[in-house]
């Protein structure tokens, strides 16, 4: 089952960082290197800090990207808070139109 990730970043992470976490993951808009498992991810400033919100395949895809990418890329960054996290399972809508 699809599941969606809200993580929220009080504080330091801004612009800047989350491009240096994306730089250092060889990922972009236009494409890169991006997690087998991954349907969307999207990103913005907040009133106190950053969101990401991703889609993924399933939490075990996650995981394995934020042990094996993330979480190095983050530390290879540095002074990365720890993101607040609500996951949810994902309701796939069928029959648009």
């Amino acid at each position: 089952m699809a599941i969606g990730l809200v993580m929220q970043f009080k504080g330091v992470l801004g612009p800047d960082k989350y491009d240096a976490i994306m730089s250092e993951l060889g990922l972009s808009a236009g494409g890169g290197n991006w997690p087998a498992g991954i349907i969307s991810h999207a990103a913005g400033a907040t009133a106190d800090g950053w969101c990401v919100v991703d889609v993924w395949e399933s939490q075990g895809q996650f995981d394995r990207f934020f042990g094996e990418r993330l979480k190095p890329a983050f530390d290879k960054v540095g002074n990365i808070p720890q993101p607040e996290i609500t996951s949810f399972d994902v309701h796939l809508s069928h029959g648009h139109g």
